[in-house]
């Protein structure tokens, strides 16, 4: 996958209370070669959460897994290598995951990821240890995650169409985004929302209730 500034817009000038708000993909991004993703991020500072939905096809008609991580997070100054980006740490403190693909409920099974006893569609959290056929670390690999982050504004007054892009999160021969700085950003973003969210695939109605159940009813598993 391509990173860089895809957008000539995209700058490093802007402030943290800039980020405030929702920020939802527009369509389904190819987040890995025939893998389609929707990022919905939730930024407060200092908090942070994402909700991810990921699927076979751009579509969004077939699953194969869904997950949330929260968190804290910091702006920090512009990032001397990548034009247009600002560094941004994030910590992970919670991170829940579902599993809908046969395939991917076996793998997890075989790990013993989570408690090690997957159904379709059930959440369960994997803060410990995470699900290593997802490449999804827990909290104790990685605790924080060195991103990076570019800011592209539409000019209108209540930010519509402001584009938020991400820091390339994948495996390199140089390591990953918890061992290192994000290399560039992303040539995907993710939109302000503002009024109604983008619709595409699934959890454009998640909100406060969503939230709040995920988070409190699932823990992570014992030693």
């Amino acid at each position: 996958m391509s990173v860089g500034t895809a957008d000539p817009a995209v700058n490093a000038n802007f402030t943290v209370g800039e980020l405030s708000g929702r920020w939802r993909s527009p369509v389904a991004a190819e987040v890995f070669p025939g893998i389609f993703g929707i990022d919905d991020f939730w930024l407060h500072s200092p908090f942070w959460a994402i909700h991810f939905n990921s699927y076979q096809d751009p579509d969004c008609e077939g699953r194969l897994f869904e997950l949330i991580i929260t968190g804290m997070f910091e702006l920090l100054d512009p990032n001397p290598s990548v034009e247009g980006a600002r560094n941004a740490d994030f910590s992970r403190t919670k991170v829940c995951l579902r599993l809908f693909e046969t395939g991917l409920v076996a793998a997890a099974d075989e790990v013993r990821a989570g408690n090690g006893h997957w159904q379709p569609g059930e959440w369960q959290d994997v803060s410990l240890g995470g699900c290593s056929p997802l490449d999804l670390p827990g909290v104790d690999e990685c605790p924080r995650e060195y991103d990076i982050l570019g800011l592209a504004r539409s000019g209108a007054q209540d930010g519509s169409d402001d584009r938020l892009y991400f820091g390339q999160r994948h495996h390199d021969e140089l390591g990953s985004i918890w061992t290192r700085r994000a290399p560039g950003l992303l040539d995907y973003y993710v939109v302000r929302v503002v009024g109604a969210p983008p619709s595409v695939g699934h959890g454009a109605e998640w909100g406060p209730s969503e939230w709040t159940h995920i988070t409190s009813s699932y823990s992570p598993r014992q030693p």
